[in-house]
């Protein structure tokens, strides 16, 4: 696209034939100050995941001793929010396609704030179920749209980097609660926690609603007036003016492949062994988080120290996903996610061997951190190289659908477990066992083709 000088050492956004590309300047002009507003937007509404998670997780104690139920039935309270999370990001993501990404993810968002609150003054067991499951409902629908959008704003040879930065915002989340956690809820009780986690939502959503502009390439897409594609580009870039006959386009995108496809061309056996990877990688990371604060109050571990070494695990979480992709790129992924899977096998049941020391303990979730956040990142990667662009979205989102899977059934196994009265060293040792058959998986994996 070629740009012509005007008057004032501007520049008008408009081709030979009156067309702006938008997609095409978007890639040539870099991130400006008003994109890296809309990126930190979306990374506040990733950070809430992060927070969530821990919060539920502090909280069980709590609310067991206070709606007086079983401990297993914690397991259902858990994968609720989990189960709402997966139904949100199927439904409303395709939602966003049709009515746009920006009222999607503000009324997302104010969902899982609302219900949040609500899960503070949840007065019996279906209820709280509710509250969880509608709150979940309302941040898998976010997910979807916060990455399409931010996504659809950055030059496509830093969108990867972009979305790992997003991703980044689910265990700064978990810091951010695990410190929070350690603070407010000795000092105020357990429904301190949701009142604040679901505040922080619904003040999200009113800056979303003042500062996000819409997705200019939905807006294109479907034929929106020009007045208002024009307003969003005056805000993105300017010092640019634009023709008052421009004409705006954005160049088609490849359409998503059908999972057939990740079983055509020799990859049947690499597919299978990453979601067996993935639905172990990401079962551990979730049930750490939601039940490990519970089976150690029953160890005599105050939840408050219980908090700080969570919230030292997110941190760790954050170096080992720092690392993961030179790692992977250095060593290659077979090696280097079999061995931190293995290792972060041994790190858990640690936990369960150190308690109720809480040195041990921290020491444990720090190393279980750092070697999980690398083995997650690195699966990502993983499936992003191993399959060719054209199945390659299709790759990556059916295998991290299977780490949602995961995150799901993991909780309700070890509120099985506690049910049947297993010893909690035992439960640790179980758990930390089944993230073997993941490492096992990354091990037999075929070597990636040199992709496109």
């Amino acid at each position: 696209m070629a740009f012509t000088p005007a008057p004032g050492n501007e520049e008008i956004l408009m081709s030979s034939e009156n067309t702006v590309d938008v997609g095409a300047l978007i890639d040539a002009e870099g991130i400006g100050r008003a994109q890296w507003t809309i990126i930190a937007l979306c990374g506040l509404v990733a950070l809430l995941d992060g927070l969530d998670l821990q919060s539920i997780g502090l909280a069980a104690p709590g609310i067991v001793a206070q709606l007086h139920i079983p401990p297993q039935s914690l397991g259902a309270v858990f994968s609720a929010a989990l189960a709402g999370l997966m139904l949100g990001a199927f439904s409303l993501g395709p939602l966003a396609d049709r009515v746009g990404r920006k009222g999607v993810l503000i009324g997302a968002t104010l969902c899982f704030g609302v219900f949040t609150v609500a899960t503070a003054f949840a007065n019996s067991f279906p209820v709280l179920l509710a509250c969880r499951f509608l709150a979940g409902l309302g941040l898998g629908g976010a997910m979807p749209s916060f990455i399409s959008l931010a996504s659809e704003y950055v030059p496509a040879n830093k969108r990867a980097t972009i979305v790992s930065l997003l991703w980044a915002g689910f265990p700064l989340g978990g810091v951010v609660g695990g410190f929070l956690g350690s603070w407010i809820i000795p000092a105020y009780g357990w429904h301190s926690i949701f009142i604040v986690g679901g505040i922080v939502p619904i003040v999200i959503a009113f800056a979303l609603i003042a500062a996000l502009p819409e997705s200019v390439a939905f807006l294109i897409n479907r034929g929106r007036p020009r007045e208002q594609i024009v307003g969003i580009l005056r805000r993105i870039y300017p010092e640019k003016t634009i023709a008052d006959d421009a004409r705006f386009t954005r160049r088609a995108e490849t359409s998503n492949a059908s999972v057939s496809q990740l079983f055509a061309g020799g990859r049947a056996l690499g597919t299978i062994l990453l979601w067996i990877a993935f639905f172990f990688a990401f079962m551990i990371l979730v049930t750490n988080s939601s039940w490990t604060p519970s089976l150690l109050r029953s160890l005599n571990v105050p939840v408050e120290q219980s908090a700080v070494a969570l919230a030292l695990f997110n941190f760790g979480s954050l170096f080992g996903s720092g690392v993961a992709g030179a790692l992977v790129a250095a060593l290659g992924p077979a090696g280097v996610l079999s061995l931190t899977l293995l290792g972060g096998a041994v790190a858990y049941a640690g936990v369960g061997w150190a308690a109720p020391s809480i040195v041990g303990i921290t020491i444990a979730q720090t190393a279980f951190g750092v070697l999980l956040g690398c083995a997650s990142s690195g699966l990502i990667a993983l499936a992003a190289i191993y399959y060719p662009s054209a199945v390659r979205s299709t790759g990556v989102g059916w295998a991290t659908a299977m780490g949602r899977f995961g995150s799901f059934v993991g909780p309700l196994v070890v509120g099985t477990l506690v049910g049947a009265h297993w010893g909690v060293q035992t439960i640790f040792a179980v758990v930390a066992g089944s993230i073997l058959i993941g490492a096992v998986a990354c091990l037999l994996m075929p070597r990636p083709k040199a992709q496109d």
